[in-house]
């Protein structure tokens, strides 16, 4: 039977128990009819079990909450303009946005300001994050993907500044920022990958290289997530990511004797530990 290794730290991040417990508690002192604008984190098994035990709807225009609701902000952030649409239809907002999404949107802010052009560095343009940090300044701000950054040309670089995503790849992306300063030594650089991913990336790189063989837990649509998978197979291992116990292969460990485990930050404890039964099931056969 395989030996199984968990990564150390893995799962919620600080962001995303901070957004959960906002929205326990709204639930727990409103008497308004409560919903979410797009889905609170990126993970279905969290957002159906908000919307059945908290009774709170997910939606994905404001156009959908009638006035004098509450609205609750995903961990993702929003643009400003989204603020004001339901400011405009008096609804009570609550923002669960992430701390450190935050702070990007007051560096653009910033930035904007002084008449600087700021590039986006993303996984993709129409991730939530993405959306609502260029929408603090979208005449200043270009969105540019990981893998497009290595074609893009830069005008104007000594007025240029480049911003990532919080949930990136950090091999990725230090592969791509060493390229641009090698290309535009003159351009400025601000990281904004999070402490947290950089955490959980560290912690299944150390494994992956070691026991070349990972399962990452966690929603196709969470950047964080995918990154785990990418930043594991940039070392070298064979590297699976899975929603749920459900879609794990039989076949993939056949011949496997040490297999890495780690989830997405959006990945609730009790989805890894049904990931890792199955694990146990599948390899005891």
């Amino acid at each position: 039977m395989p030996n199984i290794i968990v990564a150390d730290p893995h799962g919620f991040c600080f962001g995303i128990t901070r957004a959960i417990d906002l929205a326990k508690n709204t639930a727990k002192n409103s008497t308004k009819p409560i919903y979410f604008l797009g889905e609170l984190v990126h993970n279905q098994h969290v957002v159906d079990w908000l919307e059945s035990e908290l009774k709170i709807k997910t939606v994905q225009l404001i156009d959908e909450i009638p006035s004098n609701s509450v609205v609750i902000i995903r961990a993702h952030g929003t643009a400003p303009n989204i603020y004001q649409q339901a400011k405009d239809k008096n609804l009570e907002i609550v923002d669960a946005s992430c701390p450190l999404v935050l702070r990007s949107h007051d560096t653009v802010k910033k930035l904007s300001q002084q008449q600087k052009n700021i590039i986006f560095l993303c996984n993709k343009i129409d991730h939530d994050e993405t959306v609502g940090v260029v929408g603090e300044a979208p005449e200043f701000i270009t969105p540019v993907t990981i893998e497009n950054i290595f074609n893009f040309d830069i005008q104007n670089p000594n007025n240029t500044i480049i911003i990532t995503q919080t949930t990136l790849s950090t091999l990725e992306t230090q592969k791509a920022l060493d390229f641009i300063k090698n290309k535009y030594p003159n351009i400025t650089i601000l990281p904004h990958i999070c402490q947290a991913t950089t955490d959980r990336q560290n912690a299944i790189i150390n494994l992956a290289k070691k026991y070349k063989f990972v399962i990452i837990v966690g929603a196709p649509t969470s950047a964080n997530s995918n990154s785990l998978r990418s930043v594991a197979e940039s070392v070298g291992a064979k590297s699976y990511i899975v929603d749920n116990a459900s879609e794990l292969n039989p076949d993939w460990f056949i011949g496997i004797d040490n297999i890495a485990v780690s989830a997405g930050a959006s990945t609730p404890e009790d989805i890894l530990n049904e990931v890792i039964e199955k694990i146990k099931e599948i390899t005891h056969q």
